[in-house]
């Protein structure tokens, strides 16, 4: 009985915050761009071991309709073992260019520092080299960045050309992400963002000492560093909900990449300042885990079993109008009958990869990571 009346308060908890979110993306408007920008952007690439990828990122950057002489394109290759660096040198001659990590910190966060200081714009947008966008993906963020005065832009992310069950698992986990960080960036609850797609200006990046104090983590040059704009610049931070912006990428190849990408992207979770998010990556695990307990009792007594299905069953129902406005937004509404399906594994997957975090270890790019 107490493990049940602890859930049932949990999932009370649980609704408000979900009802909240769904309340928060109802009225959240569209955003499109009415104009050209004259603005000057940097885009910066740090890429490592991705041959496979860089060549679609770098045709979608040059078929944007910003005019190219207000746009440089910088990729900066990470120690990538692969032909990453001759692929982006056959893009030499259309103004891409290429630096090498040689001799010196490696990692994202010291692949962005590098092309951040050479880049000659003042605005920077970062992304990955498993990316492409849509043909007016920059001047929207500039115009958007424009038009709210902002410092930092956070911008949507997803996943495509799901082909199996695991991928579209992945999708769908990775739309309730985005729905979260649109809704709570845009209400000023708390901070989140993807680093495929930011926007921040190079004076900004400047005053908060870039990377500093967060440089010893592996992990973290996207919201750690968001957290510092946010001190540095109230109310300057600001996410763009626009269909035109969405940057596409792919799902993680394989179980054990999505598991070490997970757990990466979890062992931040301890280094947030702010305690509405910490509350709330709390109240998602342990509503999990208790679902999970449940599940696994229910082998030894089927009163669990029963008890622990309903439950979960009530989270989907909870979850559901939030995950379908959120798949309209991306276009993947197809996804939506298989959201029960994914009900089960979800809950597993969140147990499994929020505990594997605090042992602080993970692989990552071909190389081991032990965060401190």
């Amino acid at each position: 009985m107490v493990l049940y009346l602890f859930i049932a308060l949990l999932l009370a908890f649980y609704r408000i915050v979900i009802g909240r979110a769904t309340r928060y993306l109802m009225v959240l408007p569209y955003y499109k761009a009415n104009s050209i920008s004259s603005e000057k952007v940097s885009v910066i690439i740090p890429a490592r071991n991705e041959e496979n990828n860089i060549a679609r990122c770098l045709d979608a950057l040059l078929q944007q309709t910003l005019p190219v002489d207000q746009m440089e394109i910088i990729v900066v290759d990470d120690g990538s073992s692969d032909r990453t660096g001759a692929v982006v040198v056959g893009y030499a001659t259309r103004g891409v260019r290429i630096v090498r990590l040689e001799n010196e910190a490696q990692g994202k966060k010291a692949a962005l520092t590098k092309g951040i200081a050479l880049a000659t714009h003042p605005i920077i947008v970062t992304t990955d080299a498993d990316c492409v966008y849509l043909p007016n993906w920059l001047n929207t963020l500039l115009c958007f960045r424009a038009e709210h005065d902002a410092v930092f832009v956070a911008a949507p992310v997803k996943y495509t050309k799901e082909k199996n069950f695991f991928e579209r698992f992945q999708s769908l986990d990775f739309l309730s992400l985005q729905g979260i960080t649109a809704a709570a960036v845009s209400k000023e609850i708390f901070n989140m963002c993807n680093g495929a797609n930011l926007l921040y200006t190079k004076d900004a990046f400047k005053k908060v000492n870039g990377f500093a104090g967060i440089d010893h983590l592996p992990t973290g040059d996207d919201m750690l560093l968001m957290e510092k704009m946010q001190s540095a610049f109230p109310r300057k931070i600001k996410y763009c909900f626009s269909q035109d912006v969405i940057v596409e990428t792919l799902p993680a190849a394989g179980l054990r990449v999505f598991i070490q990408q997970r757990i990466r992207w979890a062992s931040k979770s301890t280094s947030y300042k702010n305690t509405n998010i910490k509350l709330v990556l709390l109240l998602v695990y342990w509503v999990n885990l208790s679902l999970l307990v449940m599940l696994i009792a229910g082998v030894y007594d089927l009163q669990y079993l029963k008890w622990g299905m309903l439950l979960m069953l009530v989270k989907t129902i909870f979850e559901f109008p939030f995950m379908i406005r959120i798949a309209r937004f991306f276009g993947k509404q197809d996804l939506l009958p298989w959201f029960i399906i994914a009900q089960p594994f979800h809950i597993v997957y969140i147990v499994l990869s929020a505990s594997l975090s605090f042992f602080k270890r993970y692989e990552w790019k071909e190389r081991l990571t032990v965060n401190s």
